[in-house]
Order: C-alpha cells, then sequence, then structure tokens
C-alpha cells in the first residue's frame, strides 16, 4: 500500500512539473512595435547612419531573466535559435515570439539588447539597451496554442559598429591655425 501510494504521489509530482514547465515567459522578438530601428555607425564614421546593403552581417540577441545578474539568450519559441538578422536596409528585425527563460508567465522581466557585426553575440560593440517589462505566456500543453507575447518596450538610441569621430570644436580649430602661425612667424 505504501508503494502504491508513494508511487501516485511521484506521477502526481511529475505530471504538475511538466505542467509547470510548459506555461512559458514569452515576448515579441521585434522592433517594429516600438518602432525604434537600430543605427549603425561604420568604423570611423562620423555619426549614425541606418544600416545599408553593405552592412548586411548585422545581429542582435536579446537577453532576458528575472534581474540583470541572471539575464540568459531569449530562444525562438519551438527552436534553439538566439541570434536575429538586422534588416540590412532599414534597422528593424523580427524573430517571432521568444520564449524568456527562468521567469514565470507573465511576470517582469529585465531585458537586454545585444546589436553586433557578425554571429558571435560576445563581440558585440555598441549601445545595449537595457529595461525591464511584462511578460506574456504561452502554454505548449497538448493542444498547443501559438505563441504570442506583448511587444518589446525597446528605448531608443540602439547603435551598433565602430565609434563616431566627433567633429572637431570650432576653439580647436583656432588653436591649431594659431599654433601653425607661431610656427610661421618664428621662421
Amino acid at each position: 500500500m505504501k508503494k502504491l501510494a508513494l508511487l501516485a504521489a511521484m506521477t502526481l509530482m511529475g505530471m504538475s512539473a511538466s505542467c509547470w514547465a510548459a506555461v512559458n515567459a514569452t515576448v515579441l522578438l521585434n522592433n517594429f512595435d516600438s518602432n525604434n530601428p537600430i543605427l549603425y555607425i561604420a568604423p570611423g564614421g562620423t555619426g549614425p547612419g541606418v544600416a545599408g546593403p553593405l552592412n548586411a552581417n548585422i545581429n542582435v540577441q536579446l537577453l532576458g531573466g528575472p534581474a540583470a545578474g541572471q539575464l540568459q539568450p531569449v530562444v525562438i519559441a519551438g527552436s534553439t535559435t538566439s541570434v536575429i538578422p538586422l534588416s540590412a536596409v532599414d534597422g528593424f528585425f523580427d524573430g517571432g515570439v521568444g520564449v524568456v527563460p527562468g521567469v514565470t508567465a507573465g511576470a517582469t522581466a529585465t531585458f537586454q539588447l545585444l546589436a553586433f557585426v557578425g554571429t558571435d553575440p560576445s563581440k558585440a560593440t555598441g549601445t545595449f539597451a537595457t529595461w525591464t517589462q511584462a511578460t506574456g505566456k504561452w502554454d505548449d500543453t497538448p493542444p498547443a496554442v501559438p505563441p504570442s507575447g506583448p511587444s518589446l518596450q525597446l528605448p531608443a538610441g540602439v547603435t551598433v559598429g565602430g565609434a563616431a569621430v566627433p567633429e572637431p570644436s570650432t576653439i580647436a580649430l583656432g588653436l591649431l591655425g594659431l599654433g601653425a602661425l607661431l610656427i610661421r612667424r618664428r621662421k
């Protein structure tokens, strides 16, 4: 009798654990809804410009988790992919719906967006947007419903690429001219 009770208890725990694991925190993996394109700064460039065809190898990766110190890659629902290509024309990306690791469905999560040239997120350069927002939920137990989630509340001003070279100020140009004049007068 004890074995039967123990077996029933283990079965119930296994069923509740699998049901709990089947409901996932989700978010839409795009920046269309926030209307904040990611800007590309060409290496040695003088300022940001929207990503163009020459910079077609720009990708983004969204990290998410319950707190800033616990961020992990947000994967596209139903896959293992977490790197999303940036449109080479307008600076937008769309990866469908992402599953947020370690976050209870419908809870608030912390996110960080990495934008980088190439396919290796560890080589990311530029501004990394960090924010918190509510998540959606996706129950993938049969009968599975299509995943959905809230829009990313991506902040404006995310850039990727080389550092911008600032324009020289009027004072710096004036001092340079004065120095050249003094050198010329000395000769």
